[in-house]
């Protein structure tokens, strides 16, 4: 084996492993983004159901209100 051949087959298993390490991390980045996405979605629901709260909150004091300024 001369050393062309070595180079050559430097280069094929670099390649190989490079071309492997692009999949994995093509991967990886793909499982990033859909953990991020859950994560975005359940912080999403939570300030849904507080605002809700909210909601519930302004109408029960416009209620109040409502009733207290119809006795004066």
């Amino acid at each position: 084996m001369d050393l062309q051949e070595t180079f050559y087959l430097m280069a094929i298993i670099y390649m190989s492993i490079m071309f492997i390490a692009m999949i994995a991390l093509t991967i990886v980045v793909f499982v990033i983004k859909h953990k991020i996405h859950l994560i975005q979605r359940n912080i999403e629901e939570k300030l849904a159901v507080l605002i809700n709260a909210i909601h519930i909150g302004e109408a029960i004091a416009d209620k109040a209100k409502d009733v207290f300024g119809r006795k004066k």
